[in-house]
């Protein structure tokens, strides 16, 4: 039910985000048909500080204009209406006003990240030889209005999730448990109200899923990667550093980067976003406190990749001993096979011997059983010590436990090993099996 109400609230409310007189009224006139670029720069007229954001944009670098753009009109005509419009929104949307202090989210912190998905997004539109690289600086600029969305209207819940209260392994597994929707798909039906264009809805809806990497939309893809890059924390939740490398791996193979690309535009996010929260005039502080921010952030990645180091240390090692064990069991396995052939030749050696001397004294040979009795005992004698030293070879292998590695050759010369045995007891004597004691015995 909570999801419902949220998706009702994003349709049926005429406030959303409590966005400012001007830009509700260019929502609202470019719906109209008979709209116009004139009306929508008697509008932005209206805002000062809008105007003023319009103008520092359309003279950025990010458009490469050699001329001067003096009026609103005319940045009108260089940046597009769409552009405009987006703009218009997001200068709205990225006020520290409109998040709530008790939502505990850091707004400098969550604003650097919107600009540098908005600022990588741009990057590697050009990197792609993307037509319109301007679309993705917008859709990256927009992509997190469905997290602004929550932050704006239910910070406490919010904090549940910033404060990590929620039981979940990521964000979007979070806000589904507090909210039973995500930010993802809460921007998309903003962006459905508010008719923005479909390359901005699909991306901003995509934006973190990857469950299809393969999908060759464009603009998905470069958000997808974009946002990866950034790296957002400002919710508490961090990708694990191996899933994130692999998808944006994927992701770049998609679009078809090579790593060096990717690196070059990742080690430039920092500056080249500074410069773009200067043109758009949003706060995420100064120099000092970015790169404060950037330390704190080398120093986590730092720590998951010795966590991961560690862990890849104890998973070989598990394996090692695995592998070991298992070549532990089966040259053991190949030992007692040979150990109880051993076992069952000297036992047939006296049981042999034993139905001999029955036989022959069944018969009433005795004076044969005396005549032959020594070598009898002889055979018994050794057969027994070849039992002994069967059962001592039994007990050192036995406790796996308490050795490192049999390995196969241990099991493969069990032959010298018992033999080395006997020659420690006595030297070795031919054995009779009950065949041969048969026959002898006829």
């Amino acid at each position: 039910m909570e999801k419902i109400a949220v998706i009702d609230k994003i349709r049926k409310s005429n406030e959303l985000l409590s966005l400012p007189q001007a830009i509700s009224e260019i929502l609202k006139e470019m719906n109209k048909p008979d709209f116009s670029a004139d009306t929508l720069s008697q509008i932005i007229l209206k805002d000062p500080s809008l105007t003023s954001r319009i103008l520092k944009l359309a003279n950025s670098p990010f458009y490469h204009r050699m001329a001067q753009i003096t009026n609103v009109n005319q940045a009108v005509q260089i940046l597009g209406v769409t552009t405009v419009k987006c703009l218009a929104l997001s200068s709205s949307i990225l006020n520290p006003e409109k998040i709530e202090k008790t939502s505990g989210v850091d707004t400098k912190v969550y604003f650097t990240s919107i600009l540098t998905v908005a600022t990588a997004a741009e990057k590697i539109a050009r990197a792609v030889s993307y037509d319109a690289p301007d679309e993705a600086f917008i859709a990256g600029l927009l992509h997190d209005i469905g997290t602004m969305f929550f932050l704006h209207y239910y910070p406490e819940r919010y904090r549940m999730i910033v404060e990590q209260k929620v039981r979940a392994k990521n964000l979007i597994d979070a806000e589904l448990e507090v909210f039973e929707v995500n930010h993802a798909e809460v921007g998309y039906h903003l962006a459905q109200r508010w008719q923005l264009p479909e390359y901005i809805t699909n991306g901003i809806r995509e934006h973190h899923s990857f469950a299809n990497l393969d999908n060759k939309e464009t603009i998905e893809n470069i958000i997808k990667l974009a946002s990866l890059l950034a790296n957002n924390n400002s919710s508490g939740f961090v990708m694990d550093l191996e899933e994130r490398l692999d998808k944006i791996n994927q992701i770049s193979g998609v679009l078809g980067l090579k790593k060096e690309q990717v690196d070059l535009i990742s080690s430039s996010l920092i500056s080249y976003t500074i410069k773009q929260a200067d043109y758009l005039g949003v706060d995420i502080g100064d120099i000092e406190e970015m790169i404060t921010r950037a330390n704190k952030e080398i120093w986590q990645t730092y720590l998951m990749v010795e966590n991961l180091f560690k862990e890849r240390q104890s998973l070989s090692r598990k394996l090692l001993n695995e592998e070991r064990a298992r070549g532990a069991i089966e040259s053991k396995n190949i030992a007692i096979a040979t150990l109880s052939h051993y076992l069952n030749n000297a036992a047939m050696a006296i049981y042999g011997r034993s139905q001999l001397m029955r036989m022959l004294y069944e018969k009433g040979k005795t004076d044969k059983v005396i005549e032959d009795l020594d070598s009898a005992l002889n055979i018994i004698d050794k057969s027994i010590k070849k039992i002994t030293a069967v059962v001592s070879e039994i007990k050192e292998i036995s406790p796996i436990d308490k050795i490192e590695f049999y390995n196969m050759s241990q099991a493969l010369n069990i032959d010298d090993r018992i033999e080395k045995r006997m020659q420690e007891m006595e030297k070795e004597s031919s054995l009779v099996l009950p065949d041969e004691a048969m026959n002898f015995a006829d």
